[in-house]
């Protein structure tokens, strides 16, 4: 962390917010003097406690900053947010703290941002000391890219035109530990061809997008909108969504106009401690991500909400990503911690692999999702009347076909390369497959074959 100014902070804000204050944001201003290049902040508040949903008894206080261009929802003012996974951050016309945006520093009104995510019974007080000018430099330049270390073997696509995805990933533009750069390498030695880097609350595009291609994977630029009643995903787009109003009517407001500026949109791990997503159905977005890191992380819950979706005859897409954080600390709990690639996303594109081919692919729906990079392969079609499914890499598991009614078929998997036809029931509206271990562990699920497609 940048060492403390040794002047004293130019502007203290101090106050108090109290229990029925909880998930609803704050924009205290503050006045910015001509002059000024840098400012630098730093906020402390009582009862400190992570932001981990499994975690209560105590405060968490989100931060962001808005310059002198105003507060409005998409604006050009927005500098910045760092929930609350940074204490002090410095802002600078040539540099910011990522992820904060560089750029002049404009005489007039600006305003700290403050989010109580979580507030104790005892209520949480806060100051927030701001210097001008105190003459800090960055504490580390990105790194440059590198080439990636050769990746293992992987076994290669059964069928042309499939590409491996992790569509959800975090650098330290949001709380993850490391630079898109490292971030991009460590997926190319996973054996990916799509990144999609999704960071909380921040747009990046014009820093990520460069990076891919060239032998490396392609970046997809995203952003993970992060409010306090659930999370969802924008991919495809360059800028922020506004996140302050936790709200079914402003959500479904947000994701119809991220999905008219060209994203495609999706519902991050709706289940228990997801956090899970408060904000109900039918608000206009495209896909679910059902499998988020490790299976057993309650990915059931999320699988059985998208399901529901399906039920109803809604055609929402099904989506995987591993929401990858960490690449230096490898020792945060007993449960097993996301990788990249675990989940894969795998997706059927059409020609070259660029970002336009990869949401193209998406919004049709040509993907399905496996435990790891080497698979399962599950390819699901229809042919002549009936759905041939495919597995590769799943001996020993079991297929399952599903429809809206329940269970259609399911049959042991004899070989590494095995396929199954199965008849399209007359009531069905759909047919979707999941291949399963010896314990009911899912290792790959497919999106569904409607019926007349």
């Amino acid at each position: 962390m940048t060492a403390l100014p040794a002047a004293p902070p130019d502007v203290v804000l101090a106050g108090r917010l109290e229990p029925d204050e909880a998930g609803r944001y704050v924009h205290v201003p503050f006045d910015v003097p001509d002059g000024v290049q840098q400012l630098h902040v730093r906020y402390e508040y009582t009862d400190r406690v992570p932001s981990d949903p499994l975690v209560g008894g105590g405060n968490t206080l989100d931060i962001g900053l808005f310059d002198e261009r105003g507060i409005a929802a998409g604006g050009l003012g927005f500098r910045g947010w760092s929930g609350s996974n940074k204490l002090a951050f410095t802002v600078d016309a040539a540099w910011a703290t990522p992820p904060y945006r560089p750029g002049p520093i404009g005489v007039g009104t600006w305003h700290a941002l403050l989010g109580p995510y979580k507030v104790s019974p005892r209520g949480v007080e806060y100051r927030v000391d701001i210097w001008f000018n105190p003459g800090l430099s960055p504490d580390e330049p990105p790194p440059a890219l590198r080439q990636p270390v050769p990746a293992p073997a992987r076994p290669a696509p059964a069928e042309r035109g499939w590409v491996r995805c992790d569509l959800h990933s975090h650098t330290v533009y949001s709380d993850g530990d490391s630079w898109p750069a490292e971030v991009l390498r460590a997926a190319a030695s996973a054996g990916l061809d799509v990144l999609g880097i999704t960071d909380h609350n921040s747009a990046h595009a014009g820093v990520i997008g460069h990076l891919g291609g060239d032998g490396m994977p392609i970046v997809l630029p995203g952003v993970e909108v992060t409010t306090y009643g659930g999370h969802w995903n924008a991919w495809g787009v360059d800028r922020w969504f506004d996140f302050r109003e936790p709200t079914r009517e402003a959500t479904a407001a947000t994701m119809r106009q991220a999905a008219a500026a060209g994203a495609f949109v999706s519902v991050n791990h709706p289940k228990p401690f997801g956090p899970a997503w408060v904000y109900g159905d039918g608000l206009g977005y495209h896909a679910i991500e059902v499998w988020n890191g490790p299976w057993e992380h309650l990915n059931a819950l999320a699988l059985a909400h998208w399901d529901a979706h399906l039920r109803r005859g809604e055609r929402i897409i099904a989506v995987g990503g591993s929401d990858t954080h960490h690449l230096r600390r490898l020792d945060l709990g007993p449960l097993a911690m996301p990788r990249l690639g675990h989940p894969t996303t795998w997706l059927r594109v059409n020609g070259p692999i660029t970002p336009d081919a990869v949401l193209e692919g998406l919004h049709q729906g040509r993907c399905f999702v496996s435990a790891t990079p080497e698979g399962p392969q599950l390819y699901l079609d229809e042919v002549d009347g009936t759905i041939r499914a495919r597995v590769v890499g799943g001996r020993g598991g079991a297929l399952l076909v599903l429809s809206d009614a329940g269970c259609v078929a399911a049959s042991s998997i004899s070989a590494d390369d095995w396929e199954q036809r199965v008849p399209f029931p007359a009531d069905a509206a759909y047919l979707r497959a999941q291949v399963v271990d010896g314990v009911g562990g899912m290792l790959a699920l497919s999106n569904p074959v409607w019926r007349g497609d």
